[in-house]
């Protein structure tokens, strides 16, 4: 007499040949089927297994039947878990609120901070007199950009090594007029 391998673990991974696949497939089909009907049987469970084999054929098997747990299962949304929607619906509605609550607080500070920036504006407009900021700027030519630089590099550096001294004079001209020379930058931009 033959000796048979009987039963042995095997490695559960997926088998490669699609043939031994196939096989096994239909020999383990018929048993998973006969366990979920003693289950549902033993424990008055509704159950429904449906699988497609290799070749695409659909196979299942349901109790009490399959059509009957599928409608069950998609219509969840009747009967027992009405408290579970519920529950999810009013945590939904409480973190809109909330969402809507931080939403409508950061509109007033935005609003705020715009009426803010409208004030600053006009201070600015005042202080220049009466010129915007856009027409004080485009007045101001290369030259008076890059020597108000230099005067600020120079500036933080006095600052830095603690030895600004506040200018008296009251010229524009006599407080930015530096030495351009030292500036690094396009060489066009440095000729007085």
């Amino acid at each position: 007499m033959a000796k048979t391998a009987g039963r042995r673990k095997i490695e559960l991974k997926l088998i490669e040949n699609e043939r031994e696949r196939a096989v096994t497939l239909s020999k383990r089909h018929d048993g998973l089927f006969k366990k979920a009907c003693e289950l549902a049987t033993l424990c008055g469970a509704q159950i429904a297994i449906i699988l497609f084999t290799i070749s695409g054929k659909p196979l299942a098997v349901g109790s009490p039947t399959v059509a009957n747990v599928v409608d069950k299962f998609l219509n969840l949304g009747h009967g027992e878990n009405n408290v579970i929607r519920a529950t999810t619906n009013s945590l939904r509605k409480a973190k809109l609120r909330e969402l809507n609550q931080e939403f409508n607080e950061f509109n007033e500070k935005f609003a705020t901070e715009r009426k803010h920036g409208q004030t600053l504006e006009e201070d600015l407009k005042v202080s220049l007199g009466g010129k915007t900021y856009e027409d004080c700027k485009s007045n101001i030519g290369t030259d008076q950009l890059l020597q108000i630089k230099c005067r600020l590099e120079q500036l933080k550096r006095d600052l830095q090594h603690g030895c600004y001294v506040e200018s008296g004079s009251s010229s524009f001209e006599e407080d930015y007029e530096m030495d351009l020379s030292k500036i690094e930058g396009p060489r066009d931009y440095l000729k007085l």
